[in-house]
């Protein structure tokens, strides 16, 4: 349509048809242009729902080249005006003659000779004075589409324009002719080679993660980043150096089986999946991108396996009468106190490894009476607590007789921050307590002979439960000792802590029936 470029008809229906600028390319392929039915055959509404999805788009092409660079320019060659001109020209011409190759009614006939008259008018006139303000935005829109972006403000942009102008105005006449019935043939349109290439932070998936750690409402953990990293490496081994916006379903589906022949578990495949499922769709929603290949992903399924017991008593009765606890053994790998006092802290809180080795003298606190630990995450350092959540475990009156409060009261004096001050951590991205949550496994397994249980340190948390459960201790009390989300809309209500007085009153129940720990208690 001369008046309207991104109008064209298909069997008396118009369609919306505009090109996708060059630069913004990366964002929509493999298409280079929208096009979509707008499911009328009447002109009016046509150009109505046109110029609603003209600025629709011009918005979200706004949003993308937020995040892309392309490399404006204040001078232009005769010879690429030429060449934009001619293709604006080809461009006008084919878009009309894809119209009358559609047929048009008499109605449609009648309105482009109106349009024609109307533009050979006022198009002559404003070439005549000048005035290139009629043919701006189209320009504009063309010449992006083809990677030329020249400023305003250069000396070449009226010569650009105006020759934009000129090139409708004889594009115009040659439709009339065309409307009368004359042969007008479409010129076929130059190859243009864009002047720059457009880049953007978002072609990398390195790019991409930057931009999900930046958007995260709360701090990723180092784990998670670290877990990103992994991913992202995995991809460019097994698929190669794939851009964002090139990876597809084929390519989901492709990682996940290079995934299983190299012996990933489907656990692993899952998890690494679902980050960067979830980097996808941070860029996805911000419009950094245009699609999310992810979304939709079928996990795999993980097969069932027996859980271990957690350790008996007389496991227990072994660990803790063994010369770490009774003759004071401690080799430098043991980090001093934490041999001691990790152990009994995993078995009367339930607490994970690394939630007692990033624990802070400040973490341990008295509110009413009552003693307590608290767990949590903490900006600063990137600790990390499972589920990002702090709690608070009551002191079992137990570890208060074994002088767990009278150790931190003593590294309290000392100036301490951390509780367990020999811990550090030894690799990047690492965690206080790695090295030490292995010589702790080497200790029970290979010192000890306690085999059956497949992580040493994690079974302590497993026997809290079983006896909490022995002990009758409430449920809902347990787990949130325990750290677990209870999944229930009425824990949205109230504080965000749970009440520790209650807490306090459950943790009193719990008794390891049968196992004497007399021997150490102070």
């Amino acid at each position: 349509m001369p008046i309207q470029t991104h109008l064209i008809t298909r069997n008396g229906t118009y369609y919306f048809r505009r090109r996708i600028p060059l630069e913004l390319l990366a964002y929509y392929s493999p298409k280079l242009e929208i096009i979509f039915s707008l499911k009328t055959k009447d002109l009016r509404e046509a150009e109505r729902l046109s110029r609603a999805e003209d600025v629709r788009l011009d918005i979200e092409f706004e949003g993308y080249r937020n995040n892309t660079t392309i490399k404006s320019i204040d001078s232009i060659s005769k010879e690429d005006i030429k060449n934009l001109t001619d293709a604006w020209k080809a461009h006008i011409l084919e878009e009309d003659e894809e119209a009358r190759t559609d047929g048009l009614s008499e109605r449609d006939f009648r309105k482009i000779n109106e349009s024609l008259e109307i533009v050979d008018i006022g198009g002559k006139a404003a070439l005549a004075r000048g005035d290139t303000s009629t043919i701006k935005f189209e320009m504009l829109d063309f010449c992006e589409s083809h990677g030329y972006h020249i400023l305003e403000d250069s000396i070449d942009y009226n010569k650009l324009a105006y020759a934009f102008l000129r090139a409708s105005v004889e594009a115009n006449s040659q439709l009339m002719l065309r409307h009368q019935g004359e042969i007008v043939e479409t010129p076929e349109a130059p190859i243009i080679n864009p002047v720059s290439k457009s880049t953007s932070k978002f072609d990398t998936l390195e790019g991409l993660r930057d931009y999900w750690i930046s958007q995260a409402t709360t701090p990723l953990s180092r784990t998670a980043i670290a877990e990103a990293n992994t991913m992202i490496k995995k991809v460019r081994e097994m698929l190669g150096d794939i851009k964002p916006n090139e990876f597809t379903k084929s390519h989901v589906i492709s990682l996940k089986d290079k995934m299983l022949e190299a012996k990933s578990s489907p656990a692993t495949i899952n998890k690494g999946r679902g980050i960067l499922a979830a980097i996808f769709s941070t860029a996805e929603k911000n419009l950094k991108i245009q699609h999310n290949p992810f979304k939709d992903m079928t996990k795999l399924s993980i097969p069932e396996r027996e859980v271990d017991n957690p350790y008996t008593v007389a496991e227990l009765q072994s660990i803790f009468n063994s010369k770490v606890f009774t003759q004071g053994y401690r080799p430098k790998r043991f980090k001093g106190e934490a041999a001691f006092w990790m152990p009994l802290i995993g078995l009367y809180t339930a607490a994970r490894l690394n939630e007692i080795g990033q624990l802070y003298i400040n973490d341990i606190g008295e509110d009413e009476g009552i003693n307590y630990i608290l767990i949590r995450p903490e900006l600063t350092t990137g600790r990390t607590v499972k589920d990002g959540k702090k709690r608070r475990a009551p002191i079992h009156p137990d570890l208060i007789k074994m002088g767990f409060l009278d150790y931190v009261q003593a590294k309290r004096e000392c100036k301490e921050i951390q509780l367990f001050p020999e811990l550090k951590v030894t690799r990047v991205q690492g965690k206080l307590a790695d090295k030490w949550g292995e010589w702790w496994s080497s200790y029970v397994r290979k010192e000890l002979g306690i085999t059956r249980v497949p992580m040493p340190f994690h079974g302590l948390r497993h026997a809290f439960s079983d006896h909490s459960r022995r002990s009758k201790m409430a449920y809902d009390c347990q787990m949130r000792i325990e750290g677990h989300s209870m999944g229930n809309v009425g824990d949205k209500y109230g504080a965000r802590l749970f009440p520790l007085d209650a807490l306090n009153e459950e943790m009193q129940k719990l008794n390891f029936k049968g196992l004497d720990l007399s021997h150490l208690k102070r």
